[in-house]
């Protein structure tokens, strides 16, 4: 008996020793810094050198955080070559192991390999989708658009009660731009209609206004097929009487610019307490831990897209298309909703545990073994009851976007980014591009905050 009560609480602090341990958040301030300062090839190889810090449990985390930076280095085949496993690898997570949730049911869940909240497991799509779209392909970018739906659906299947998150309307957005550049109106108006919907849902979810590029995209049209009244009821709602009709939208081109803003949310622990059995007849009141995200600031308000060549020049303002920390906030508050019992009764069973082993520990005469079956279910107990903050660190915080209508021909490009004073805080070197009438050149460029 001397022996077992000896060996039990040091089996406790040396799980509390690996619990306390958070192997791969050292370097995730390194790899942002340098995001921000624009070199992505060190923070792709930062984030390549760490790998085996990831360890197996934070596979998903390595395979989307590599796939982010050569999105960013512009290698965008290799970057999708780690979007499509971290799309399979996340399948292959959707079944879980029991014995893994057995564990992680007396520890928590950071004991269990990273399985990606919601939101993430759709910006593998919607990253690969821009990668697709960037390389020209526009087949492949509406697959993974469409995949989008098909995620959503999944996931929205499993629960009772369906997320907020239940579509997309960037995703719908940009497959109407993707239509568009492959000349298939109709469908075109199809998505355009599903990310009036949407849109209109973020209104209310997230405060998103509904851009008013897409207005004329509806107006435009269903002017162009012939829908009537459909083409009057958008121009009631929208007070809009003014749009290009398609034969004069046909003769520009445009360029649809997709800024990525700022830095994705990150995870913190906040406490609930909760009321719970003894098992002696009366209440213990727990201190539970659950993962909220916290909102990141950039200085970075919008980014003014300028076209222009010695005759002519154009210029349009980008707009928030998509809020990737608000969807993540809200995302993450519904699955805290669903998780809240499971987490109470998790705690619970650990408290009567830990209490077991020190009535255990308490029967043996021996004084450092009472203490250290103390210590060791007290350490257990507060080290273990720590929220899952593992996520996406390295995606935007936000996605923006402009298009500049301009007429056939060569230009320069710039953009310069602006703070929500107007002051002018940052600016990409020109470059130079060609568009022909009816085509579409997509661009994109990441941003985090300026300094200047």
């Amino acid at each position: 008996m001397k022996y077992y009560n000896t060996r039990l609480p040091f089996f406790f602090l040396s799980l509390f020793l690996n619990l306390s341990c958070s192997p791969i958040s050292h370097h995730y301030n390194q790899v942002e810094t340098l995001i921000s300062k624009q070199d992505f090839e060190q923070a792709d190889q930062v984030i390549e050198k760490n790998q085996k810090h990831y360890g197996p449990k934070n596979k998903l985390l390595y395979l989307m955080d590599r796939a982010m930076t050569l999105h960013l280095l512009g290698q965008f085949t290799e970057s999708n070559q780690f979007l499509h496993q971290a799309e399979q690898f996340a399948e292959n997570l959707y079944t879980k192991s029991i014995v893994s949730e057995t564990g992680a049911f007396f520890t928590n869940d950071n004991t269990l390999p990273y399985e990606g909240e919601d939101f993430e497991r759709v910006m593998i799509h919607l990253i690969s989708a821009l990668n697709y779209t960037y390389m020209k392909n526009l087949d492949e970018a509406l697959v993974e658009v469409r995949k989008i739906d098909h995620q959503l659906n999944l996931l929205n299947d499993r629960y009772d009660k369906k997320s907020i998150y239940k579509q997309d309307a960037f995703a719908r957005y940009l497959s109407g731009k993707l239509y568009e550049a492959k000349k298939e109106p109709n469908d075109a108006l199809i998505a355009f209609r599903k990310a009036y919907e949407a849109y209109q849902d973020d209104q209310h979810n997230y405060a998103i206004a509904i851009p008013v590029a897409l207005k004329s995209d509806l107006l435009r049209l269903t002017q162009f097929l012939g829908l009537e009244t459909e083409n009057s009821q958008y121009q009631e709602g929208f007070g809009q009487t003014h749009w290009l009709t398609q034969e004069e939208y046909q003769k520009l081109g445009e360029v649809v610019f997709i800024s990525l803003k700022g830095l994705s949310p990150i995870k913190e622990d906040f406490f609930i307490t909760a009321p719970v059995p003894d098992g002696r007849g009366g209440i213990y009141i727990l201190n539970i831990a659950m993962p909220r995200f916290i909102r990141r600031s950039s200085n970075i308000s919008y980014a003014l897209v300028s076209v222009w060549n010695p005759k002519e020049s154009f210029s349009e303002k980008t707009v928030t298309v998509q809020n990737i920390s608000d969807i993540a906030i809200k995302n993450l508050e519904d699955r805290v909703g669903r998780i809240t019992t499971k987490a109470i009764a998790r705690a619970s069973s650990k408290f009567l545990l830990a209490r077991g082993i020190r009535q255990m520990a308490g029967k043996d005469e021996e004084p450092l073994s009472s203490f250290l079956a103390e210590l060791g279910t007290n350490l257990f107990s507060l080290f273990s009851e720590q929220s899952d903050k593992r996520s996406w660190r390295t995606l935007p915080g936000e996605i923006q976007m402009a298009g500049v209508l301009v007429t056939p021909g060569q230009y320069q490009i710039r953009v310069e980014y602006f703070n929500s004073f107007g002051k002018k805080v940052a600016q990409r070197n020109p470059s130079k591009i060609e568009v022909k009438a009816g085509e579409k050149v997509f661009l994109g460029a990441r941003m985090v905050n300026s300094s200047e």
